[in-house]
């Protein structure tokens, strides 16, 4: 029988979330699987997008796209992260676009940021067909790099998309620049916002047996909820969380 123990994470819930309708008070997952019709169900076709992209549309594995962070600055709007793109897997000499999808919008409306882009044979994204000289390279300076600045909220995602104009290939990647996680014995507890507001949060959690069960506690303004799920056959475990508590303003 599965070992069962305590998930290492209680700093999760405490995000000043806004009280919503109580039709959302049901602690479920769309992620998992565990009753998604307790969810709104804009809100259950929305995290079920987000989770997705984030397991890379189920396409080819290794096919993704890494951000790597370049520095951070301040401008009037606020503080800002830039980010190099490498698209791990992608053919070269094929244009792609690049767009955006930010919590809060609908996956109808993603921001293209570029309609034209390549990359060299280190997976570099390049605002033009790279030089035999760029061929090679991790980084160019004459400023053909298609590197992106992002804004952002303490666990929020930003998710990319690099796809043909044919859409025969779609690659993503998510980056999320200030991250909500624990690490204990092994183990490790990541909390995503999956709308602004943060009324409902993505959770996942690896380094846990096959198959093992877990005890997830939580505190939630004062509401404490522990319940039993199930690591998936990898030791990772994916639910949702809807902090918000019936009668208080915050969760």
């Amino acid at each position: 029988m599965p070992f069962r123990r305590i998930a290492p994470l209680v700093l999760l819930l405490c995000l000043g979330i806004p009280r919503h309708d109580a039709r959302c008070q049901t602690h479920s997952s769309a992620a998992s699987g565990d009753q998604p019709n307790q969810l709104p169900k804009n809100l259950e076709e929305i995290l079920r997008t987000q989770v997705g992209w984030d397991r890379g549309f189920d396409r080819p594995l290794g096919s993704h796209l890494r951000l790597v962070k370049l520095d951070e600055f301040n401008r009037l709007e606020g503080h800002f992260i830039r980010y190099r793109i490498y698209a791990v897997a992608a053919k070269e000499g094929i244009a792609y676009i690049l767009a955006v999808w930010r919590i809060g919008t609908s996956i109808q409306d993603l921001q293209i940021i570029s309609h034209e882009s390549y990359v060299n044979r280190k997976g570099l994204l390049l605002l033009k067909k790279p030089s035999a000289e760029q061929a090679d390279k991790d980084t160019v300076s004459d400023g053909t790099e298609l590197d992106v600045a992002v804004r952002v909220a303490r666990g929020e995602p930003v998710r990319f998309a690099l796809r043909t104009k044919d859409s025969s290939t779609l690659i993503g990647g998510t980056v999320v620049p200030f991250p909500i996680e624990s690490v204990d014995q092994g183990c490790k507890m990541d909390a995503m916002l999956a709308v602004p507001g943060g009324e409902a949060i993505l959770m996942s959690a690896d380094g846990f047996a096959p198959n093992e069960q877990i005890t997830v506690h939580g505190d939630s303004a004062g509401e404490i909820l522990n319940r039993i799920k199930v690591a998936d056959s990898n030791g990772r475990l994916e639910y949702v969380e809807l902090p918000s508590v019936v009668g208080k303003d915050n969760g």
